[in-house]
């Protein structure tokens, strides 16, 4: 049998594109939102052949990455990250260095007024401006002449934890109704979900939501496939299946207690018609999806980094990622 030349030449760039690579890239870059008066910093991972690598000074054990390194002459999937409530773009390091690894370029804004170091109350509830967001990071990334020479346009895909959870759900098309939100959020059987650690209780603050200035579709058409890590909100979906959405990925904790699975990842699953729902068993908690923290991060923040004796967070860890790996590569593969 003989194979076209031009089959030979594809499979070749094929192999070459998803061969792992050692080492990865980071720096920080900003933007700024003029419009929406909202600055946007974020953090950049990416393939490098750069072998300067240096251990992270953050509090995280996490894989070392090379400050501000050379990029690779190709073209990369490129991966928006979003971070839950109260986080930052560092949120889902673990996750940014293993997708850049395996060849995607990857993003992770700080959501103005919803991060651990800039907390403005309101921003904790105008769950909208997070979409907003990404709509315009990836706009500027696609415009910047420094990085867009290395990303595929074709070929976007969104991750959220949480909040950002609902973040890339909302990227993917799927719709909140905020009335039914603000009645959910008003129960009394819901009051634990609205109090978050990051910041206490969001009942009231829920109850000032202006619905008129929630945009109808936050949907980005350029976004291909979405990961939802526990997505929150699942209060605000309406009863209705939810069919016109990109396909959507929702990975939830059977002992979560901050976004319970009944009333989010589950709704959110039986909605959304184009989604695949999986669940990490045993003594798992909501915020597993965070990095792995070193020893004195574990004492100073228990809530966050210490969990149940019998889970290992670098083992999940390791599962979560060939799932997710396996997800983007039958979305985001070349048409």
């Amino acid at each position: 049998m003989n194979i076209p030349f031009s089959l030979i030449l594809l499979s070749l760039f094929l192999m070459i594109y998803y061969t792992p690579v050692n080492n990865v890239g980071e720096q920080k870059i900003a933007y700024s939102d003029y419009i929406r008066g909202r600055p946007l910093s974020a953090q950049l991972w990416y393939p490098t052949e750069d072998s300067n690598v240096k251990d992270t000074e953050r509090p995280f054990v996490l894989p070392p990455t090379a400050k501000n390194a050379e990029f690779i002459q190709n073209k990369h999937p490129l991966i928006v990250l979003s971070h839950g409530t109260g986080g930052n773009r560092f949120s889902l390091s673990w996750l940014a260095i293993e997708l850049a690894k395996n060849g995607y370029f990857v993003v992770a804004p700080d959501h103005w007024g919803n991060t651990l170091d800039n907390k403005i109350p309101e921003n904790f509830v105008r769950y909208w401006d997070r979409p907003l967001d990404i709509h315009f990071l990836i706009s500027s990334l696609l415009d910047d002449t420094r990085f867009n020479s290395y990303i595929d346009s074709s070929r976007i895909a969104g991750i959220g934890f949480s909040l950002g959870g609902y973040t890339t759900l909302a990227l993917a098309g799927v719709k909140l109704d905020c009335d039914t939100l603000k009645k959910n959020a008003s129960l009394a059987e819901n009051r634990k979900q609205f109090v978050v650690p990051e910041l206490g209780d969001l009942q009231e603050l829920m109850q000032k939501i202006s619905c008129e200035q929630v945009p109808l579709n936050l949907r980005d058409s350029r976004v291909k496939a979405s990961v939802a890590l526990s997505p929150a909100l699942g209060l605000g979906l309406p009863k209705v299946k939810q069919t016109n959405t990109s396909p959507v990925l929702i990975i939830g904790a059977v002992d979560d207690s901050i976004a319970p699975l009944k009333t989010n990842a589950i709704r959110y699953h039986e909605v959304i018609e184009n989604s695949k729902y999986s669940v990490l068993q045993g003594k798992v908690g909501h915020y597993i999806f965070l990095n792995e923290g070193k020893l004195k991060l574990i004492n100073e923040e228990p809530v966050y980094y210490r969990d149940h004796n019998a889970m290992d967070r670098k083992s999940i860890h390791q599962k979560l990622v060939t799932e997710i790996l396996a997800f983007l590569s039958e979305h985001l593969k070349y048409k």
